[in-house]
């Protein structure tokens, strides 16, 4: 097995998880935004039923 130093691990583990983090957080960027268009579109007046 390849040995590889303790400060290239760190720093390989601190870029994955930046990139991992990136991922997430534009994930739940993209899922607010379809939320957001999809709460805009929707219709005003059958929003609320009142009786």
């Amino acid at each position: 097995m390849i040995h590889i130093p303790a400060v290239d691990q760190a720093f390989l583990l601190l870029l994955i998880v930046f990139f991992l983090g990136t991922c997430l957080v534009r994930a739940f960027w993209e899922l607010e935004q379809v939320r957001a268009r999809r709460i805009a579109s929707a219709p005003r007046g059958r929003t609320t039923k009142r009786d």
